[in-house]
């Protein structure tokens, strides 16, 4: 691809993908503001919701996230027996039960948008997706 191919293709997908997530997490934010819960939170309670625990070292940089979790009610903190200096995170029926309905909120709306296309089109686009994605990996 050309240089001045690939600065018009950054410049059109960063004027475009900024309108398309906004336009997404706007059709989520009533689930958001329901739960009592930002967008950070939700990046959070879907990472614990498959898993028993993490430690707060996996999560670097969130404490205070989490500590508004914690004071919510949507995740417990606690210590490794033997190591008082680790500290460990795990997810609540509450924050469980939020994050359950944020996800059918986001399917709701990853099926909206993308209604419309043809079967074709969304294989496309997931096929892309995908490649980005383990990439990013």
């Amino acid at each position: 691809m050309p240089p001045d191919t690939i600065v018009r293709f950054a410049d059109d997908v960063s004027r475009m993908l900024s309108d398309v997530m906004r336009k997404f997490l706007r059709r989520q934010t009533k689930e958001v503001v329901q739960g009592n819960i930002s967008l950070p939170q939700v990046f959070i309670l879907d990472a614990l919701k498959d898993k028993s625990s993490m430690r707060m070292g996996e999560l670097a940089g969130v404490t205070g996230i989490a500590d508004k979790l914690v004071k919510s009610g949507f995740v417990l903190r606690g210590s490794v027996l033997g190591d008082r200096r680790v500290v460990n995170i795990s997810i609540t029926a509450k924050g469980r039960e939020v994050i359950r309905r944020h996800n059918r909120a986001r399917h709701k709306a990853i099926m909206d948008m993308f209604g419309h296309l043809s079967a074709e089109d969304r294989e496309k686009y997931l096929e892309i997706l995908t490649k980005i994605h383990q990439h990013l990996k």
